[in-house]
Parts: C-alpha cells; sequence; structure tokens
C-alpha cells in the first residue's frame, strides 16, 4: 500500500514543481515581450510622422503661392537642417524632425521666432519683415540654418 501511494504522491510533486517552472517561464517571458513591444512603437512613430511630412506642404503651397510651396518647409535629418531657404513674409513653414531627439529653429538675434520641435512635424510662421534671418538649434550648437525672407 505504501509503494502505489508514493509513486502517486511523487508524480504529484513532480507535476506541481513542473507547472511553477512553466509558470515562472512564461511570467519572465511576458515581462521582456512587453518591454520589447514599448520600443517599437517608439521606432515606428517616426514614420508616420515622415509620411505626414508628405501631405503637409500641399495645404502650405495655397496659402504662400505656387513659387514658395518648395522651399515652405525644413527637414531636419543626420542633425541637420534642409530647406527652406527663402520663403514669403508672413509664410507657413513646416518643420519635419526626422531625428531621435528634439530640436529648436531658434532666430540668431531678436525674437523673428523660436520654434520647440518635438520628433515629427510643426508649423510656424516666417516673420513679415523681408530680410536674411539666421538661425540654430539651442540644444545642438553645430546645428545653423539662414530664412531668407523676400
Amino acid at each position: 500500500m505504501k509503494g502505489p501511494a508514493m509513486k502517486t504522491s511523487t508524480r504529484t510533486s513532480s507535476a506541481l514543481g513542473l507547472a511553477a517552472a512553466v509558470m515562472l517561464a512564461l511570467s519572465g517571458c511576458g515581462g521582456m515581450s512587453g518591454s520589447g513591444t514599448t520600443a517599437a512603437p517608439t521606432v515606428t512613430e517616426q514614420f508616420p510622422s515622415a509620411s505626414a511630412a508628405t501631405t503637409e506642404p500641399a495645404p502650405s503651397a495655397p496659402g504662400t503661392g505656387s513659387s514658395s510651396a518648395t522651399p515652405a518647409s525644413i527637414l531636419i535629418k543626420g542633425f541637420q537642417y534642409q530647406g527652406a531657404g527663402t520663403v514669403s513674409p508672413g509664410a507657413e513653414i513646416t518643420v519635419t524632425n526626422e531625428d531621435i531627439e528634439a530640436h529648436t529653429i531658434t532666430a540668431d538675434t531678436g525674437d523673428a521666432f523660436d520654434v520647440n520641435v518635438q520628433i515629427g512635424t510643426t508649423s510656424f510662421t516666417a516673420p513679415t519683415e523681408p530680410g536674411t534671418y539666421p538661425y540654430h538649434c539651442n540644444f545642438h550648437g553645430n546645428m545653423k540654418g539662414t530664412l531668407t525672407v523676400k
């Protein structure tokens, strides 16, 4: 009688031990995939921003005239400013930041413009006074550009 009862008890204990090990393994895996899933949306969010930038300049074109549609956007990529060399006074300028860090577009002198640019797309209004406006990024001193309003 002791023999069969001990075999059943040993089998039950083994089964419970195996079930506990599986539960621990699954709970450990769940934590890992949760943190992996958190990182993926951050990278994915950058790509819709790029496609949003493609659709943004079209609405700006009618407001600023077809001749300034192309320069009415600034692309920030690789810690460099690209585009928007010359714009009309008061033009709406679309800014797309494809870097993984925030930037600013800050006029070197005066208060003509000072725009915080998070990852994605934003816009600001060009100065209404014609002139040349050198600008920089407050966070990254090597980033410089020039906006000409005429």
